[in-house]
């Protein structure tokens, strides 16, 4: 995107100089770096309210796979009560003809 080389950098610095002024290039450096640095501070924040939603959206989704989850077992837990049940009865019915 930016192709910059030695020389196009030299040719910027020199105009530089002639146009603003040797007095005014800290001053101007000053205000460039105070500038870069909320932009990256900016940047830093975004991401990392990013990767904060996408850990909250991860956690949610685990939450809800392991509710189905308790929510399968518990399901099962019926199931196998109902068929202990039943087979509780069938044998109570075995043992009772067979005693008569």
């Amino acid at each position: 995107m930016l192709d910059f080389g030695w020389a196009e950098l030299l040719i910027i610095v020199a105009v530089a100089i002639f146009v603003i002024g040797p007095k005014d290039i800290p001053n101007i450096m000053y205000g460039v770096g105070r500038f870069m640095r909320r932009f990256q501070y900016i940047r830093f924040a975004v991401s990392q309210q990013f990767d904060e939603i996408m850990k909250v959206g991860d956690i949610e989704e685990l939450r809800k796979g392991v509710n189905m989850e308790v929510m399968r077992t518990e399901e099962q837990m019926q199931n196998e009560i109902e068929e202990d049940q039943e087979l509780a009865k069938s044998i109570e019915a075995n043992s009772s003809e067979r005693s008569e």
